[in-house]
């Protein structure tokens, strides 16, 4: 079988062939072109000739050119190149970003129709001496919008084929100025505020030397501000106060923030500061130092009622023996438990031992255990966060962190509950708690009094008081005798509580209390101790006309017809005789109170001739020993 014949076979051929070389010059050329490219990236060659389809050169693009490109359009910046003239013959999109204004539009035009009117002659300086040097300044622009925009000029000559074009960048400073303002405001309010203010502010580094103060401080102590910085605490108030400043900064600057109250000397006054202290901190929140702010609240001090002092010239036996007592717990920061009945002056014995002890400059505060809830009872002695409970919208800070540096007493302390009772037995072994709610655990330097009229072993006994809280209280624990067992201190009481009602009810001149009322007074067993007398000279008081105090002495018939004498196993100097003589003393007097001061029923009652009353009346001081009266 013979093939077909094909004419057109040798012409195909041909074709293929041309096809084929055509294909292999591509790819001759495509592999050239590869190879320089890679030389360009290489840095191997300066350019890239593209030949056109006659073989001429018609586009050279060198590395660098590529290079700087890049840099231009993709820099924070904006840039471009300027004309003699003002003219803008380039400029990258970051500038056309800042002007808010297309690209088109800037180029070609007068960068003149973007400068504010108030520096048209700060840039037609600039665009003089920048075609000779570089220059730097800052420009007021107006955007596409309108709005001003400030930037940063940094302009350089370009000295290319003798063309009279220097670059200039651009940057956008606006946010930069308008925090910059915002700090210039801000400063000049806070110097406003610390110059002008009464309270006394001031800032100290780590090394507890002041850095700052404000007028405010430098009036009260009578110096310039120049003379207080550099100086730490002791130089001011001198070493004892500026001790206990010192133990207070050094918590501070373990990061606590403190607010206390002391008492002390500046230029021989008194003041008591109220001062809260808080860590100053840099910008990496490391302490630096102490920033505070103290007020003068000597006067709202002086106003506080209840603050009477306690004599010490009391004659009765059993009162010189408690104030010894309290002079020896005044010398330490020991916890002290007064016992006694109601009202018969625990709270004003607290308060001597504070005033007598070395944190008399601190703070005194009183919390009556049995006066608040005891739902609210925690919050009112440790404080509370904030949302810890229905109602707590802020953080409140408790009586004892109130106290910080003085004393609190926690009076009728038999009334909290026992889970309070363990709360604050875990405070007296750490000195440490936390608030309701709280996470931080806070340290508080205070020292805590007890009082109680209650028999706490009893209640220990009965589980309603820890044992542990009770041995812990009981380190120095006082028993402050009723009034009927020291009724020879009724004159002096009569003294001090008629001072103190003078400036609670603004009397200017007190009325003469009458030998008679004294007497009367005496004979009455006050089963409301020195509180219920008290009150009975408050009511004389109010009824007098100025010039005589008619004492209304309570009905016998409401006293108590129980009688009892506590006396103490002779210590000291005192001896069996000196015991005998107070039974004996206590004795006739509640005779004589029963029956009215009439001696012949009074010895009868002891059982006693009445000469032998007399004879008692007479060696043992008793007023009223008059043979004659019945």
């Amino acid at each position: 079988m013979t093939e077909p014949e094909c004419p057109d076979l040798p012409k195909q051929v041909a074709m293929s062939k041309k096809l084929l070389d055509e294909i292999e010059e591509l790819r001759l050329r495509l592999q050239e072109a590869e190879e320089t490219l890679d030389a360009l990236r290489r840095g191997e060659v300066d350019a890239l000739v593209m030949p056109g389809p006659d073989g001429d050169q018609v586009y050279t693009l060198t590395g660098a050119d590529r290079t700087y490109r890049v840099v231009l359009e993709t820099m924070n910046e904006g840039a471009a190149v300027i004309g003699s003239d003002g003219m803008v013959l380039f400029c990258n999109a970051r500038l056309s970003g800042i002007l808010k204004t297309p690209l088109e539009r800037i180029i070609g035009a007068s960068v003149a129709r973007f400068i504010t009117q108030e520096d048209t002659q700060s840039f037609e300086a600039l665009l003089n001496q920048s075609l000779v040097e570089s220059q730097q300044t800052e420009l007021t622009l107006k955007d596409g919008d309108g709005d001003v925009v400030q930037v940063h000029v940094s302009t350089s000559p370009l000295f290319v084929e003798d063309s009279k074009t220097f670059c200039m960048i651009v940057t956008d400073i606006t946010a930069r100025k308008q925090a910059e303002q915002a700090l210039r405001l801000g400063e000049a309010r806070f110097r406003a505020v610390v110059e002008d203010a009464q309270d006394l502010i001031f800032m100290k580094d780590r090394h507890l030397t002041y850095t700052h103060v404000n007028p405010a401080m430098a009036r009260m102590f009578g110096l310039d501000v120049s003379e207080i910085i550099g100086r730490k605490d002791e130089d001011l108030y001198g070493e004892a106060t500026g001790k206990y400043i010192k133990q207070v900064n050094l918590r501070v600057l373990q990061g606590e923030s403190i607010e206390e109250e002391y008492t002390t000397s500046i230029r021989g006054v008194q003041f008591t500061l109220n001062t809260v202290l808080t860590p100053l901190r840099d910008t990496e929140g490391t302490i630096v130092g102490i920033y505070g702010i103290s007020r003068d609240v000597t006067e709202r001090k002086k106003a506080v009622p209840g603050q009477r002092p306690i004599t010490e010239a009391y004659p009765s036996q059993a009162m010189r023996a408690v104030l010894h007592e309290a002079r020896l717990a005044a010398a330490t920061d020991s916890i002290v438990l007064f016992q006694g009945e109601s009202g018969c002056g625990k709270d004003y014995l607290a308060r001597w031992i504070h005033d007598h002890s070395r944190r008399a400059p601190g703070p005194y505060f009183a919390l009556n255990c049995a006066a608040i809830s005891r739902e609210l009872a925690e919050s009112e002695l440790f404080g509370h966060e904030r949302g810890s409970f229905t109602g707590a919208h802020g953080r409140k800070r408790g009586l004892l962190e109130l106290a910080e540096g003085g004393t609190l007493l926690l009076n009728e302390i038999g009334e909290l509950t026992l889970s309070l009772q363990s709360k604050l037995l875990t405070f007296l072994d750490t000195r440490s708690f936390l608030r309701v709610g709280g996470e931080k655990s806070v340290t508080v330097n205070a020292r805590i009094i007890a009082a109680t009229n209650r028999s706490l072993e009893t209640e220990a006994v009965e589980g309603r008081f820890l044992s542990p809280l009770l041995y812990r209280l009981k380190v120095f624990a006082i028993h402050v005798p009723p009034l009927r067992d020291r009724i020879e201190d009724i004159p002096v009481l009569l003294e001090d509580i008629m001072s103190g009602l003078a400036k609670e009810l603004q009397i200017t001149s007190l009325p003469a209390i009458d030998p008679a009322s004294v007497i009367a007074l005496s004979r009455y067993d006050w089963p409301g101790n020195v509180r219920e007398l008290r009150n009975v000279i408050e009511r004389s008081l109010i009824l007098s006309d100025g010039q005589n105090l008619n004492v209304a002495v309570p009905s016998m018939h409401a006293s108590h017809q129980s009688w009892s004498h506590v006396s103490s196993f002779p210590e000291q100097k005192r001896t069996l005789h000196d015991v005998t003589d107070d039974v004996i003393k206590s004795l006739c007097l509640e005779a004589l109170r029963r029956c009215e001061g009439n001696k012949r029923c009074a010895a009868r009652v002891l059982g006693i001739a009445r000469d032998s009353l007399y004879r008692h009346m007479r060696r043992l001081g008793i007023e009223g020993d008059n043979p004659t009266a019945e």
